[in-house]
C-alpha cells in the first residue's frame, strides 16, 4: 500500500516520571536531525510527446476492430497497424445501391406517366379547340331560318366548350404541378440514399489505419483498462495507440488521494522501474492533476494523478509502460524537528505543544511547517532534547501567554 513515510533520524524517548500524575502521562524527547518526508506510489513511464493512432472518423456509429499489431510493434512510416470489418459497410452499399436502382426507374415511371398524360391533354384540347371552332364558324343564329329554343341550345353548346377547354387547361396545370412534387421527393430520396452510398463507401475505404511515422507502437488503454483486441468496438475518432518519441519519458505515478499532502510542482522524486531495480532516476514534479478519480472501474479509491520530469534523456532502458515505484520527497531538510500530530493542539490562531518542565507541564507555543496524516515539522517554540507530552497532561500550568 502507498504510504507517507517521513524517514528521520530523531530518537524519540518514551519517558517515565516518579510519581502517580507523571506516570500517566507519555512523554517523548525531541532531538534535531535530518528530516525527511516522502511518499512512495507507484506508476508507470510514458513519452512526453506521441503521435495518437485513431480510428477513421468517417462513420458514425462504433466499429468492429479486426486485427491490429502487437504492442510494443515497430513500425514504418505507411505501414497499416489496425484493420477494421468492413461486411457492415458493403452490405449496406448492396442495400443502398439498389435503393438507388429503384428510384430511378421509379423516376422514368413518373416521366413515362407525364408524357402519356401531356399526350392525352393535349389531343383531347385540340379535339375541343376544333369543335369551339365548328361551333363559332356554324353559330345559329338568324330567326327567320332557326327556331329560338335552337339559337340557345347552338349557344350553349359554344359555351360548354369553352368552359371545357379551360377546365382541361386547369387539369393539365394541376397535374404538371403535382407530377413535379412527385418528381422532387423521388429526387430528395434518391439523394438521401446516394449521400448514404458515399459514407459507406468512405467506411469501406477507410478500414485501415495507417502509422504516419516511424516509431514504436504502442497500445492505448481504454477508460476501462482494457487494451483495443480483435472483435472489439471502437468508437469513431477513439484512441486505438500512439506513436510516441522515445528520447524524452516521463514518470505517471499514482498517488492516493488521502495521502497526496504536501505534493506541488518541482520537489524531487526518485524512480525506480521494476525491471531495473538497482538503477534509480532523479525527477521532479511537473504536475498533478486537479482531482482525484478511480484508476478501475469496479475500485472507488481515487487517486491522484502526478507527472514527474527525469533528469535523463535517450536512455535505451526507459520504454512506454513500463512500471516504477517513486519515491516522492515532499519535505527534506539537513537539520529539523519532527513530533507526532497528537502531540500538537490548535486552538483557534493558537498552537502549542505541552512541554516538561520538573514535575509540571506548560503550554508552548510553537509554529508548526508541514504535517502529514501522523508528523508535524517544528519551526519554532522547540529545542533539542525538549520533552514533551504524547496527550495531555492530568494537570498543567501555563507559563507562556499564548
Amino acid at each position: 500500500m502507498n504510504k507517507i513515510i517521513p524517514t528521520t533520524c530523531l530518537t524519540f524517548l518514551l519517558l517515565s516520571c516518579g510519581n502517580e500524575e507523571k506516570l500517566s502521562t507519555p512523554v517523548i524527547q525531541v532531538v534535531e536531525d535530518k528530516v525527511l518526508f516522502e511518499i512512495h506510489a507507484e506508476g508507470e513511464l510514458e513519452a512526453v510527446k506521441s503521435t495518437p493512432i485513431t480510428a477513421p472518423a468517417t462513420s458514425r456509429r462504433p466499429q468492429t476492430l479486426a486485427w491490429i499489431k502487437p504492442q510494443f510493434s515497430p513500425v514504418k512510416a505507411g505501414e497499416v497497424v489496425a484493420k477494421f470489418d468492413g461486411s457492415t459497410f458493403q452490405i449496406e452499399v448492396d442495400e443502398t445501391s439498389f435503393e438507388i436502382q429503384k428510384l430511378m426507374y421509379s423516376m422514368l415511371a413518373k416521366d413515362r406517366e407525364i408524357d402519356n398524360s401531356k399526350f392525352s391533354f393535349g389531343a383531347e384540347a385540340q379535339v375541343i379547340d376544333y369543335e369551339y371552332d365548328l361551333a363559332k364558324q356554324f353559330n345559329i343564329d338568324d330567326p327567320l331560318l332557326y327556331t329560338k329554343i335552337e339559337m340557345i341550345e347552338a349557344g350553349d353548346n359554344e359555351e360548354f366548350l369553352k368552359a371545357k377547354a379551360d377546365h382541361i387547361d386547369k387539369v393539365e396545370e394541376n397535374f404538371e404541378e403535382k407530377s413535379q412534387t412527385e418528381k422532387a421527393v423521388l429526387e430528395s430520396s434518391k439523394q438521401v440514399q446516394v449521400a448514404k452510398l458515399e459514407m459507406n463507401n468512405a467506411s469501406l475505404s477507410a478500414l485501415e489505419v495507417i502509422a504516419p511515422h516511424d516509431g514504436l507502437f504502442v497500445l492505448e488503454p481504454s477508460w476501462d483498462g482494457s487494451l483495443p483486441e480483435p472483435g472489439k468496438s471502437i468508437f469513431p475518432g477513439g484512441k486505438l495507440a500512439s506513436l510516441p518519441d522515445l528520447s524524452l519519458m516521463q514518470a505517471k505515478v499514482y498517488v492516493p488521494e488521502v495521502e497526496a499532502i504536501g505534493i506541488k510542482e518541482g520537489i524531487a522524486v526518485k524512480v525506480t522501474l521494476h525491471a531495473f531495480s538497482d538503477t534509480t532516476f532523479d525527477g521532479t514534479v511537473s504536475s498533478i492533476s486537479k482531482t482525484a478519480q478511480p484508476k478501475e472501474r469496479d475500485n472507488p479509491v481515487k487517486y491522484f494523478t502526478v507527472l514527474v520530469a527525469l533528469d535523463v534523456s535517450n536512455n535505451e532502458q526507459l520504454k512506454p509502460g513500463q512500471r516504477l515505484d517513486a519515491s516522492i520527497h515532499v519535505v527534506e531538510q539537513a537539520r529539523g524537528m519532527v513530533v507526532p500530530i497528537q502531540t500538537v493542539f490548535r486552538e483557534q490562531n493558537s498552537t502549542w505543544v505541552y512541554l516538561q518542565k520538573g514535575d509540571q507541564f506548560t503550554q508552548q507555543p510553537i509554529t508548526t511547517g508541514f504535517c502529514s496524516s501522523s508528523l508535524c515539522t517544528i519551526e519554532k517554540g522547540l529545542n533539542d532534547g525538549d520533552v514533551i507530552a504524547l496527550s495531555q497532561p492530568y494537570k498543567s500550568t501555563t507559563e507562556a501567554a499564548l
